[in-house]
């Protein structure tokens, strides 16, 4: 609680010195005045950095994905392939009565 206390207690103080006036000016624009020129700097520089940083990890990351899509691409060859594809995903074999029942008797069981 003691160093809360301080803590404004230098805040206010602070505050209230960068407002006396001096010159019809207060402290606060004549040092604001003399350090701009370098803030600027700072903050431009500041800037260009992130601006090429950013650059430089956009432009790993693009030559990284795209170093990871194969660039040959896969195929098959047509002997190696299926004789033909059922389009329509229609079952040809040949079921007998039996095996039907059954199959309908372990689906009704399976309910």
């Amino acid at each position: 609680m003691k160093t809360l206390l301080q803590f404004f207690g230098v805040f206010l103080s602070t505050v209230f010195f960068l407002s006396i006036e001096i010159n019809h000016q207060t402290i606060f624009n004549h040092i604001y005045s003399v350090i701009s020129p370098t803030t600027r700097m700072v903050q431009k520089s500041t800037e260009n950095f992130f601006d090429r940083s950013m650059n430089k990890t956009q432009h790993f990351s693009k030559k990284f994905f795209d170093n990871s899509v194969p660039k040959i691409k896969d195929s098959v060859k047509s002997k190696m392939s299926a004789a033909s594809k059922n389009k329509d995903n229609k079952v040809f074999d040949d079921i007998r009565p039996e095996d039907r029942q059954e199959l309908d008797a372990l689906i009704k069981n399976h309910h």
